[in-house]
Formats: structure tokens, C-alpha cells, sequence
């Protein structure tokens, strides 16, 4: 793995961290207990893809197991945030879903495709 592939994981990881983070804001912020099992799980699956990630170093077919779990994290991120009742937490959302299409990018790029 190059340099460029190495920086693009460093800060894919970081990214994904900082979804993580933030979506603990939204879940500990949250007025509707009966929503903490679709935030937990959503939180599960940050954990699971952050060690996928941290893998893709030693055996690069983890970024194409990353890319499917992106797209499944993104669809539970939509469902909680189509489901949120206010509007406040907007931007939050859209902050994962920002780095959640970075991070894809980058792992396309780490496989060798990129635009």
C-alpha cells in the first residue's frame, strides 16, 4: 500500500470516528427512548466498520467489505434522521452523511478507483 492509500485510511478512520461522535450527540440529545435500539445499532455498525477499516492495510479486499457496510450504515442513518422530530439535529445528520461519501470515495480510491 503507498503512501497516498495509507493517508486516504488515516483519515477515513478519523471520519468515521467523528460520525460515531456524533451520532452519540444526537442519541444522548434524544427525546424518544423507544429510538435507542436503531441509534445503538447504527452505533454497532460504526464500531464494526471502523475495525474493517483498521484491516484494510494487511488485506485490501476489506475496503470492498467497507464499502457495503457504508451503504447499509447509510441507510439506517436516513431512517434516523427521516424519523427525527426536529429539525435541529439537520445539520448533524448531514454531517455524517458527508463523511460517510468521503469515506466511500477513499476506499474506492485505496482499490484503485477514483474520479
Amino acid at each position: 500500500m503507498n503512501n497516498k492509500h495509507t493517508i486516504l485510511l488515516s483519515d477515513s478512520i478519523g471520519a468515521l470516528e467523528n460520525c460515531k461522535k456524533t451520532l452519540t450527540k444526537i442519541s444522548k440529545t434524544c427525546c424518544m427512548p423507544e429510538r435507542s435500539p436503531n441509534m445503538k445499532e447504527a452505533q454497532l455498525s460504526f464500531d464494526k466498520l471502523i475495525l474493517v477499516a483498521n484491516k484494510i492495510e494487511s488485506d485490501k479486499n476489506n475496503a470492498y467489505k467497507c464499502i457495503e457496510d457504508i451503504g447499509a450504515l447509510g441507510g439506517k442513518i436516513g431512517y434516523l434522521n427521516a424519523t427525527c422530530c426536529t429539525a435541529t439535529r439537520e445539520p448533524m445528520y448531514q454531517s455524517i452523511f458527508k463523511d460517510l461519501m468521503a469515506v466511500h470515495a477513499n476506499m474506492w480510491s485505496v482499490l484503485g478507483h477514483s474520479h
